[in-house]
């Protein structure tokens, strides 16, 4: 075991690790979100960038103090022996305004200039040493781009620590995050710092125990503590008897910890009861924290009352926003108290958006919103209209036995078994759930075959992604695993051909090293006829792995300029400037977006600032479109900022304090042009999984987003954007029905009726088991829009198709002829839409001509005058295509 595995837990790994920082706020920092509302201990100063270093003994703070003052790194000493949930972030616990820290530490940091040390602090948590930084360092918790690629075991709850437990700082203002009741990091915190073996992370059932084995040791050191248990006491902390102020902070926060496990594993029981008798500590000692207790049993009574409703399993009408009253809940004893918990709040604090939001929404799912809702915390009905209605898409995933109930995950649509009926395979997060995989029957159901296929014992995985990798005409599969956890091995699923998939992680040179990671892409980057595989890292180096043709990879990183060290949450490729050669991109959580261009030489150059398109600071879904039809791809970016209110801000049409989405348009000379504002993207939505298809078959690209975060807290809806000619993208959730409540990830467009229309399937969950969800599948209610699906097979181009280009002439009656472009790929970062590809045409349209451009090949084929509404398959070099015959069905009913 590696020296960090082997530490022994103490009150610092349970309370400060698998719960929270003691350092930051004089309330548990879970409620850290509302701490720029609260009175202040001491006057609001300028944030300053801090590190900080814990450690069990005084002597051992002594010795490294010392060493500090000599020189030594403080960044290298802290990844080596902190034992704060910054330490492989070097320490760094980001921006902090030192009057939201304890009393002690104020103290402490008083006179300390730029670059100083303050004086060791003893802690419930452990003697701490802080640092003034000069300046806040480039990548703020990721290591240097010179260094080797080191894998944040703690990062969830570095994030809670330099992100959601501190003030989220823009030029505008102060971000207000969402209040954290899910109990994701105490989880999190409680697997980076617990005991595991080496190469735990190789095994997908070995992942699973150690997080089992890891949350039962957190509860159980929590009880141990609470029973005043001398071992899960820190030295000099009292056991018994009359307890000082500090010390029932710290019983507060254990309390408020068995409250957050609880809620984790969606005990909202247990986690109520301990919410409130936290409450009815901090009553005593903590008044001023007492609305985020309100709120915090709010939120905990709103979910107890979702799951008595059984929504979350059969969700039906009543997930989808805003709630009508003819879908209110049955039993609503629990929506009532969770009502009556953020009236209280409001009462104190009247213009808090994200209670006022869920007021709303508690009072809808009573029946009685609008006419229920106290006049001065009512948000207007009117603001959930949609300005256009395209019909309502209705959810028939049970009926077609798509009965998946998960975390967040992914999902792929496509065809793999070559029967031409598109299948469905579905991820969790879940680190000891399997796949799934729902075979298209082609009467309108779906089967899971995943014990059959051999995918039954692929668990966890937040993301999924298909390809045929090895050119043998079947589709396969790889699993990302990591994404805002520890670093887990991704899987290479092969397609065997006969119904079943074979891992060969480890013989194709995939499964070393670990990494965290959601985001990534095939492409052949070298035109070479094999599809190669970029992948993205959250605080480690990116990888680019080279085909070998042989079932085998080369991993390229470094020779090709890729492996920069950045925290990617979506990767995606295209040839952005129609060189012939796929170039990528990286949207980065933290910091920064990257755009590599292709140097036809197996190497990138990184372009980004000089195309315009550096993102917003805060990304994650991405993806390339031509919204406009010009033939030059585009760029679509999301921000993801943790915060309701930021959200509700949107509806409500107030100023944001954070960046919003991003669309770049791409004008042909190698720079893109920010047309965010123009064509209405200028919102603020929390969206996590992302892409885009044709719903209305206009012949213009649309998006869906999937939103949330992992608190209870957010419910806000998902959000269908309707493409109005490129000219603007206008809200249309409301009215097509698609704006289910809870966390949405996974998202693919694909026609699974074979009718000519796009459906819209969502894996819904969020991060907790609590949190589970079940799957969504919008059937779409259709028009009278023509269309054309086109499947293209290589044969010297890779035999996906990946990168390959369709271009349609077509004249709609009445109008002049019109272009429309595809490029093959499955669309957006999060979420994989079939590689064929269907397109939209608009109305009594005639098809001029379908150009299709191999890059590999360079092959331009042409077929002028083709018929609307069939489907087509065209190979590579052949001078006629083949009208494919596909059955069409009703989803969860009788064939038409």
């Amino acid at each position: 075991m590696s020296s960090r595995a082997i530490r022994t837990p103490c009150l610092v790994l349970f309370v400060a690790a698998a719960l929270s920082s003691l350092l930051v706020c004089a309330v548990p920092s879970a409620f850290a979100s509302s701490c720029p509302q609260q009175a202040a201990a001491a006057p609001a100063q300028n944030p300053v960038p801090l590190q900080v270093i814990v450690v069990a003994s005084q002597s051992e703070a002594e010795k490294i103090r010392a060493e500090l003052e000599q020189g030594a790194d403080f960044s290298a000493l802290a990844k080596d022996k902190s034992t704060d949930p910054t330490a492989n972030s070097g320490g760094y616990m980001g921006m902090v305004d030192p009057a939201s820290l304890r009393p002690e530490l104020r103290e402490a940091l008083r006179g300390v200039a730029p670059g100083g040390l303050s004086a060791i602090v003893h802690l419930p948590s452990g003697y701490t040493i802080l640092k003034v930084l000069a300046a806040a360092p480039p990548a703020q918790s990721s290591p240097s781009a010179s260094q080797q690629p080191q894998q944040a075991e703690a990062q969830r709850s570095n994030m809670g620590l330099a992100g959601n437990a501190l003030q989220a700082m823009s030029a505008q203002g102060i971000m207000r995050n969402t209040a954290d009741v899910s109990g994701l990091n105490e989880a999190e915190g409680a697997l980076a710092r617990f005991n595991k073996p080496d190469d735990w992370n190789q095994d997908p059932t070995e992942i699973c125990q150690m997080r089992k084995d890891s949350y039962a040791h957190a509860k159980s050191q929590l009880e141990k503590f609470l029973a005043g248990d001398p071992s899960a006491i820190p030295a000099g902390a009292p056991a018994g008897g009359p307890q000082p102020a500090g010390h029932m902070f710290d019983r507060i926060q254990a309390v408020f910890g068995l409250g957050q496990l609880a809620a984790y594993q969606g005990d909202m029981n247990d986690a109520i009861a301990q919410y409130e008798k936290a409450a009815a500590l901090a009553s005593q000692s903590l008044p001023d924290a007492m609305p985020v207790f309100d709120e915090t049993l709010g939120v905990a009574y709103l979910q107890r009352s979702e799951v008595e409703n059984n929504v979350y399993r059969d969700p039906g009408e009543r997930c989808i926003f805003p709630i009508a009253q003819r879908d209110k809940y049955a039993k609503t004893a629990d929506s009532s108290k969770a009502i009556q918990y953020f009236l209280r709040y409001l009462k104190q604090k009247p213009d808090e958006l994200e209670v006022k939001w869920l007021l709303n929404i508690a009072y809808m799912t009573t029946g009685a919103y609008p006419a229920g809702v106290p006049p001065q915390y009512l948000l207007d009905p009117k603001l959930f209209e949609s300005a256009e209605n395209f019909g309502r898409f209705k959810d028939v995933a049970h009926a077609a036995g798509v009965d998946s109930f998960a975390m967040a995950g992914g999902v792929i649509v496509d065809d793999f078994d070559n029967d031409g009926l598109l299948d469905i395979v579905s991820s969790s997060m879940d680190m000891c759930q399997p796949l799934h995989y729902f075979h298209n029957n082609g009467d309108g159901s779906f089967t899971d075959r995943a014990a059959q296929a051999h995918l039954s014992d692929q668990l966890g995985g937040l993301n999924i992604i298909q390809a045929d990798y090895n050119n043998d005409g079947c589709m396969d599969i790889l699993v990302l695993r990591g994404g805002w956890e520890v670093p887990q091995r991704k899987s290479l699923l092969r397609n065997n051909c006969d119904g079943t998939f074979t891992d060969v992680t480890v013989a194709a040179g995939l499964a070393q090293p670990a990494t965290s990671t959601q985001a990534a892409v095939w492409t052949d980057i070298n035109n070479d006829g094999l599809l190669d595989l970029f992948v993205g890292s959250e605080n480690g180096a990116a990888q680019l792995f080279l085909n070998n043709g042989d079932g085998t990879f080369k991993d390229i990183s470094h020779s090709a300029g890729i492996d920069t060290v950045a925290y990617a949450k979506g990767v995606v490729a295209a040839d952005y400037d129609n060189d012939g050669w796929p170039d990528l991109y990286v949207s980065n959580f933290q910091g920064e977006n990257l755009l590599y261009h292709n140097n036809h030489d197996n190497t990138f150059t990184e372009v980004a600032h000089d195309a315009g398109v550096l993102g917003n600071g805060r990304g994650f879904a991405a993806f390339f479109l031509d919204y406009d039809n010009d033939g030059w791809p585009d760029i679509f970016v999301t921000s993801y900022f943790t915060s309701v209110d930021e959200t509700v801000r949107t509806y409500l049409g107030l100023p944001h304090n954070v960046t919003t989405l991003k669309l770049y348009r791409n004008l042909g000379n190698g720079t893109f042009q920010d047309v965010t504002k123009s064509v209405g993207l200028n919102k603020v939505f929390m969206p996590m999984g992302g892409n885009f298809g044709d719903f209305d078959n206009d012949g213009f690209l649309d998006i869906y987003l999937g939103t949330g975060n992992p608190s209870y807290a957010s419910l806000v809806p998902n959000v269908l954007l309707h493409n109005d000619g490129a000219k603007k993208f206008t809200d249309v959730t409301f009215s097509s029905g698609t704006g289910e409540l809870h966390k949405g990830h996974g998202v693919a467009f694909a026609d699974f009726e074979n009718n000519g229309k796009v459906d819209i399937a969502e894996e819904i969950g969020g991060a907790v088991p609590g949190d589970r969800h079940a799957f969504r599948l919008f059937e779409n209610p259709g028009n009278d829009n023509d269309w054309i699906t086109v499947k293209l097979v290589g044969v010297k181009s890779n035999r996906s198709a990946i990168g390959a280009r369709i271009h349609i002439t077509v004249t709609n009656a009445g109008s002049a002829p019109r272009e429309i472009y595809r490029t093959v790929g499955s669309g957006g970062s999060f979420g994989a839409s079939p590689l064929e590809q269907h397109i939209g045409i608009g109305k009594n349209a005639h098809i001029d001509n379908i150009e299709i451009w191999w890059p590999t090949s360079g092959t331009r084929q042409n077929f002028k005058s083709v018929d609307a509404n069939q489907f087509l398959q065209i190979k590579e070099f052949d001078t006629t295509f083949t009208k494919l015959t596909r059955r069409s069905y009703v989803l969860g009913g009788a064939k038409p």
